[in-house]
C-alpha cells in the first residue's frame, strides 16, 4: 500500500481535547482513504461517496467544537466559527469542481493537507489550551 496522504502528529496536531482530537483523526481517515481510491483510479461513483462523506463529516465535526466552544470562556469563538465557516464554503467548491468534472485535482488534496494542519495546529489548539486550564 502507498504512502498515507496524511499522519496523525499527536505532538503536533493534538488539541489535548481528547473528543476532538479522536474526530480530527477520523477526518484523516477519511482524507486518506479519499487519497488512495483517487490514486487506486476508482470509480467516480466511489470518490464521490467519499467527497460526501468527507464534507458531510466536516460540518458535523465543526458543529461538536462550536457546541464545545460554548462550554468555554473562548473569546476566539466567533472568529473560529468564521474560518469553518469560510473552510466548507471552500471544501464545497472543491466539490462541486469536482462533481462536475469527474477529477480531484492535486490543489485540492492540498487545500486538505494545509487546511487541517494550519486550521489545528494554528486555531484548535488555542480552545485546547482554554480547556487544559479549565480542567486543571
Amino acid at each position: 500500500m502507498a504512502e498515507s496522504f496524511f499522519k496523525w502528529d499527536q505532538e503536533r496536531l493534538t488539541t489535548h481535547v481528547d473528543a476532538m482530537d479522536h474526530e480530527h483523526q477520523k477526518l484523516i481517515q477519511i482524507m486518506n482513504r479519499l487519497y488512495e481510491r483517487n490514486e487506486a483510479k476508482a470509480s467516480k461513483t466511489e470518490l464521490t461517496s467519499i467527497v460526501r462523506e468527507l464534507a458531510s463529516w466536516t460540518v458535523t465535526h465543526f458543529d461538536h467544537e462550536e457546541k464545545f466552544f460554548d462550554t468555554l470562556a473562548y473569546s476566539q469563538a466567533a472568529v473560529h466559527k468564521k474560518i469553518h465557516r469560510d473552510l466548507i464554503e471552500r471544501l464545497k467548491g472543491h466539490q462541486a469542481e469536482f462533481e462536475k468534472t469527474g477529477v480531484l485535482t492535486p490543489a485540492f488534496f492540498q487545500f486538505l493537507k494545509t487546511w487541517l494542519t494550519a486550521h489545528i495546529m494554528g486555531i484548535d489548539t488555542k480552545y485546547g489550551e482554554i480547556a487544559a486550564r479549565k480542567t486543571a
